[in-house]
Order: C-alpha cells, then structure tokens, then sequence
C-alpha cells in the first residue's frame, strides 16, 4: 500500500459470505449478552447508593461527613448507616449521628464551633455500638494481619422528609441532604486517645410514597432525573448515524472505504450499547 492510500480499507476480497458472517456472529453476540444479563445474580445489581471509608474524630476535627445526597420534592431518603470501629469508643454518649439541609449546610461549614454546628441539624439520633468480640484487624498498614482487636459496630436505620414537616417556611423542591458524624465533647476535652478508629458504609435511597402509601424506592439521586430524557436521545441519535455508516460501508463492498468511517461506526455502535445499559440500570 502506497503512503497515498493510508487511510483505505480495501474491500475487493470482502465477499457476501463474510458480510453474512458478521452479521450472524453480531446477533449471537447480542443474544449471548442478553442471557447473562438475565442469568447475572439479583445481588449483583445495584441498588442504592452506598458511600464507604474512614472516620476518625478529634479535637482538631470533632465531625466527619459521610456523603451528600439529592432528594426528589415532596420525598424522603432513607437512610441506612453501618459503622465499624476497632476498639471502644469511651465517650460514646457524646458520639451523635447529624442530617443536614442544604439550606443550612453553608451555615454549618462556616460555624467554628461544634455546638454550633449542630444547631442546624434537621435530624439528630445517637450512635450507640455493640461489641462484637476480637476480630481479625482487617485495617490497611496494620503490622501484623493475624492480630487481633476488639470490634465495635453501631447501625442506623432513619428517614428523612423532604420537605422537613418541622419547617412550614420550608419550600418543596429538590435539595441536597448531609450526612455527618460529631462528638462535641472532643473539642471541650482532650481524649482524643478514647477514640477509636472507624468506618462506615452508608446506604441512601430516593424514595416517594404511591396512592396507596406504600413507599417506592430509586436508588438514583434527585440531580440525575433528567439522565434518562439525555440516555434515550443519545442511543437514537448514536444508532442512526451508526445505521447510515454501515449503508455506506455495504455499498463499498468490492470497492475502498475509509478507515475513519469504520471507527466512527464502531463508536456509536459502543456508544448506543454504554446508553442502553445506562438506562436499564435506571430502570
């Protein structure tokens, strides 16, 4: 090939029965995709959105967030925190669980102060820890994997409405919620070492209630609604570009195509594919 032709894929010796080919082999490919999507396992799916890491608290730093989520109006989130801590919390009383607007999170992140902080909280519920016995120290950078430590783990199961129904000058839109964890007392006394490591995973569901008042859940926050709108626009406009390229290659056959017009065929081809399993995970 001359350097004139770079850029020309030669299709003289394509005949019907490669092109036949290729279109029983995509179709079984297609099919075969489909019956591991439905033979995958329920659990492999998700199902909410789930933050995960550490905590540890002190005087310097007497709160951690644990993740923001949007919430849909006139819905309510409901929350599902499961913290892990490797020794005993000795102040535990003071160890509290925080729900943030995001009409006072700007107030919070400005207060210099922990009881300070806290005043704005929609929601306040304590975080109470059952032993668990000595466990394995699973925690990364631990000398020794087969040591051992005592384990402590909390769980909290709450809802949140939004709009609150405690605030009436509370309009119903979409907002974002914070989730944060604090011990005040950290910041009046210095028992930082009574403090154990810690971590958490949350689980937060969008959730509205139907007619008939039984919630309905979506794991997908309140800021991707109008995703699917976006997913079903993109695989149309991705397929029919995508069909017309392939027209146009079909015609070519025993004559020259460029390269260009085989990349951007495959790449809404991959394109519409990445939409499509975009949108059934919404579903």
């Amino acid at each position: 090939m001359q350097s004139s032709e770079w850029g020309v894929f030669h299709l003289k010796t394509l005949s019907t029965f490669h092109v036949s080919f290729i279109n029983v082999a995509l179709r079984k490919f297609c099919v075969l995709a489909t019956v591991l999507l439905c033979l995958a396992p329920k659990n492999y799916f998700v199902d909410a959105k789930i933050s995960s890491g550490k905590a540890h608290l002190s005087g310097a730093r007497t709160e951690a967030t644990l993740a923001k989520f949007a919430v849909s109006a006139s819905s309510f989130v409901s929350i599902d925190v499961n913290l892990t801590a490797y020794g005993m919390y000795e102040n535990e009383q003071h160890l509290k669980f925080h729900v943030y607007s995001d009409e006072d999170w700007p107030k919070v992140r400005k207060s210099p102060l922990c009881a300070e902080k806290i005043k704005y909280a929609e929601k306040v519920l304590p975080v109470i820890f059952d032993y668990q016995g000595l466990q394995p120290d699973d925690r990364k950078g631990s000398s020794k994997k087969s040591s051992k430590v005592e384990m402590y783990k909390a769980r909290i199961q709450t809802e949140v409405e939004n709009p609150s129904p405690n605030r009436r000058n509370q309009k119903d839109r979409s907002r974002y919620y914070y989730f944060a964890i604090d011990d005040c007392s950290l910041e009046l006394a210095n028992h930082d070492a009574g403090v154990p490591d810690m971590v958490y995973a949350i689980r937060l569901l969008n959730a509205y209630r139907d007619k008939k008042g039984e919630p309905v859940f979506d794991h997908l926050p309140a800021d991707e609604d109008g995703i699917g709108l976006l997913l079903v626009l993109s695989i149309a406009f991705s397929t029919f570009l995508a069909v017309i390229l392939f027209y146009k290659f079909a015609r070519t056959i025993g004559g020259e195509v460029h390269v260009a017009i085989l990349v951007v065929m495959a790449a809404c081809g991959f394109n519409a594919i990445s939409a499509l399993c975009e949108l059934l995970h919404r579903m």
